[in-house]
């Protein structure tokens, strides 16, 4: 297929970006800027926390970039630094560098064996995680490793080798599930089938066991905690399909089975949860399935819908009770959603070169990196598709698989060949 270019749509108006900048609220700026785990501080793919949504024609200006290896994992944000991960020959890398020039401040290898035997890489696939509480960073190796290391220097706390503590066996991918910080535990979707242990919980301080559960499969997914009814839930997206858990116990309150059927498939999609609501996505096929949660922890089907919403892989953006995400490419190519998260109801789509693109909302502005590499910014707005910049051509090299991140000014795009940061002045 010939690759697209952007078209006049994909161009912003002068109307669109004067009404963006006049609503735009520059108090927003005094808040603290990071993206300390996948999807951001709240897992919701947004912040209220705005970065500068509007670039000169050429693009933005690169502020660094750094050579990396192979790896889908993202790249995350805190105290104005950046840490990503990626695998150059058999070692895995974990590294820091400071936000604003990219000098490192420390890089910590650990060995690896994983392998994919298609055209997709030998990973990581798995997003670090930053605990700021315990000054800690977490990283799940593509060799089924769950590791803590120090956040100001590098060095390792502690470390499991959890494919061997529960006999994981290998699927057609590595091990590529992000932990979920949840207070003092991570839970993990980690696929031990065999042992009981498909979702996992260790303690965050020392990576002891605290509990285990489910015969599922693990899948490239992070899992959600949320307070409802004055009760804590735990939403995972296995292999199987939907798993709802007590967090504090691991005792299983029910399961949904969704997944697709086709060759090569895994659920990669994590759950969004809205209120009471809990919305599933998979694709191709199963498409979309929302589910109302009751306060006796059973659960009602709110609506369901095969073609409104069937992504394959890229995220879901939480934006005031509507969700926006990407079809998957056989539906003409991918293409850009909103729905109304109660209702299922579709408000606008939105069809340009971004593809299959991974994206965050920050304050009134929506970023995507587009699966061929450009850089888009959208006024989030429920009514309709405004776009604000649009890069002509691509920033980084295609495919990109990785989530941005925002920082202090900026934003951070990783993929298998550099991580840059590019200025977002105002």
């Amino acid at each position: 297929m010939p690759l697209e270019e952007p078209t006049r749509a994909d161009k912003p108006s002068k109307n669109d970006v004067a009404d963006f900048i006049q609503k735009a609220s520059p108090a927003d700026q005094q808040k603290l800027v990071q993206w300390p785990t996948l999807f951001g501080p709240n897992r919701t793919g947004a912040t209220e926390v705005s970065v500068p949504a509007i670039w000169p024609d050429e693009g933005p200006e690169l502020r660094w970039k750094v050579e990396v290896g192979t790896g889908y994992g993202s790249p995350v944000t805190a105290e104005n630094r950046v840490i990503f991960s990626h695998r150059v020959d058999d070692k895995e890398w974990v590294q820091c560098h400071d936000g604003r020039d990219g000098s490192v401040i420390w890089k910590t290898s650990l060995e690896t064996d994983a392998v994919c035997d298609f055209e997709y890489s030998d990973g990581p696939y798995s997003t670090p995680v930053i605990d700021l509480q315990r000054r800690s960073v977490y990283h799940f190796s593509g060799s089924g490793t769950l590791l803590s290391l120090n956040l100001d220097s590098g060095h390792i706390k502690w470390r499991r080798n959890l494919r061997e503590d529960y006999a994981v066996e290998p699927e057609l991918f590595p091990p590529g599930a992000t932990p979920l910080l949840d207070n003092d535990q991570l839970i993990l979707s980690l696929g031990g089938a065999e042992q009981e242990a498909g979702v996992v919980s260790l303690q965050a301080d020392d990576g002891a066991t605290r509990w285990s559960c489910t015969e599922h499969k693990a899948a490239y997914t992070t899992p959600m905690v949320a307070e409802l009814f004055d009760q804590e839930f735990c939403f995972v997206m296995t292999a199987e399909g939907l798993v709802c858990l007590n967090p504090s116990s691991g005792t299983v309150d029910w399961e949904i089975p969704h997944r697709s059927k086709a060759p090569m498939s895994y659920n990669s999609v994590s759950p969004l949860v809205w209120n009471d609501l809990v919305l599933m996505v998979t694709g191709p096929g199963p498409g979309a399935i929302c589910v109302k949660i009751n306060a006796d922890r059973s659960y009602d089907i709110q609506w369901r819908n095969r073609r409104l919403l069937d992504s394959q892989y890229t995220n879901l953006l939480l934006s005031d009770g509507h969700v926006l995400g990407f079809t998957s490419a056989g539906q003409g190519g991918a293409e850009l959603r909103c729905i109304e998260f109660a209702t299922g109801d579709l408000k606008w789509k939105y069809h340009s070169v971004l593809r299959r693109a991974q994206g965050l909302i920050a304050g009134e502005a929506m970023f995507f990196l587009g699966e061929l590499g450009h850089l888009a910014s959208l006024q989030r707005s429920h009514n309709e598709a405004k776009v604000l910049s649009f890069t002509q051509d691509p920033l980084m090299q295609a495919d990109c698989y990785c989530s941005p991140a925002i920082i202090e000014n900026g934003i951070v795009l990783k993929d298998e060949d550099r991580v840059a940061v590019f200025d977002l002045r105002r």
